[in-house]
């Protein structure tokens, strides 16, 4: 096993160690937040982590069945006080059970039903016009200020958040081999800096007999990659929240004000649910250029706003000739026969 790997499962096998061991540390709760205020902050970000295999706890006295899984086993780990080392945990708007979750977290706090770090919102605004550019740009600025940034500090976090992307974009653009590796490696970027094991990435080849492209809801891990490599093919890339381009490009920064800058590019990032554009548009294109033969969507029986895209991904995908395997209202830890269903999409199939 390479050292990249090595230290990959190291993060994944303990997601909270970097943060616990820092001095001060920030978490996070949503796809779509802007790293570069995270790591502008001084203190050390980290995705909060979940357990798809968690039965519900607690949360379940609360949460009610429309939340993602994962938010119950967040409020789970919560309300054991696994996150007590936090000063602040962040939450995106732009994610419905993300924006859910800050709401039910700072009333179970106020009733003294639940300790722990103070939850912060990130209102992103995404409709293309100008009154949400502007409301997007403010709340960087409110965010900046709670947390104490000042625009040099800033600049310096879209320094060091332009990096990883550069990072993410050259791996993306060399991908080759198991899928499964890259889809470890940008988990383990949730919870840890891994510019080090980023600019040391090898890609090394695998035989399989054929690419696939799985867009929808975002697993929990590498459950989903492992069943296409069990039937011999590989994902070649991924259409949902948590890919290598979650970061978007990088941010141009110039001389204009940094929470300008900032707030532009989380305005106009195309990830997320509540991110607009033409996702149909982007799906086929996305098949292309990872040279997938064929595609996956796999979505979850709670993620309603992606499952209406469904109808029209998948009569552009038959128009542009790809074969597509369609898994709707899913279990999130596919737990209900999807690597069966998935061998037999892919048995016997070209590439």
């Amino acid at each position: 096993m390479s050292e990249v790997k090595r230290a990959i499962d190291r993060i994944l096998s303990d997601p909270l160690a970097a943060a616990r061991g820092a001095e001060r540390a920030i978490g996070y709760v949503g796809p779509d937040l802007p790293l570069d205020l995270l790591l502008a902050s001084g203190l050390v970000p980290c995705h909060l982590p979940w357990d798809a295999d968690r039965p519900h706890g607690r949360s379940a006295q609360w949460l009610e069945n429309s939340f993602a899984p994962w938010a119950f086993s967040i409020l789970d780990s919560w309300l054991e006080g696994e996150f007590d080392f936090f000063e602040f945990v962040l939450f995106s708007r732009g994610d419905d059970s993300s924006q859910r979750l800050y709401y039910y977290i700072c009333e179970l706090q106020r009733q003294g039903q639940l300790s722990g770090p103070a939850p912060l919102i990130f209102d992103v605004a995404r409709i293309k016009r100008m009154s949400s550019l502007n409301h997007t740009i403010a709340a960087v600025r409110d965010l900046a200020d709670r947390l104490d940034i000042d625009d040099a500090a800033l600049r310096e976090g879209i320094e060091t958040a332009n990096r990883r992307r550069r990072f993410f974009a050259s791996i993306a653009a060399e991908r080759d081999g198991s899928g499964s590796f890259y889809e470890r490696l940008v988990r383990a970027s949730l919870f840890a800096d891994v510019n080090e094991q980023l600019a040391a990435v090898k890609h090394e080849g695998a035989n399989t007999k054929g690419r696939v492209l799985l867009a929808g809801s975002t697993p929990p891990d590498d459950r989903v990659h492992n069943a296409v490599e069990a039937a011999g093919w590989t994902v070649a890339g991924e259409f949902h929240d948590r890919g290598l381009d979650r970061l978007g490009q990088e941010i141009e920064i110039g001389d204009t004000d940094p929470a300008e800058s900032v707030g532009a590019h989380a305005h106009n990032l195309g990830i997320g649910p509540r991110a607009f554009g033409n996702p149909t548009e982007a799906l086929v294109r996305e098949v292309r250029r990872t040279k997938a033969a064929v595609a996956i969507l796999w979505l979850i029986e709670q993620d309603e706003a992606r499952l209406w895209r469904v109808p029209a991904e998948k009569a552009a995908l038959d128009k542009a000739k790809i074969p597509t395997l369609v898994l709707t209202r899913r279990r999130w830890d596919a737990a209900d026969g999807t690597a069966e269903e998935i061998a037999r999409f892919l048995e016997g199939r070209a590439p």
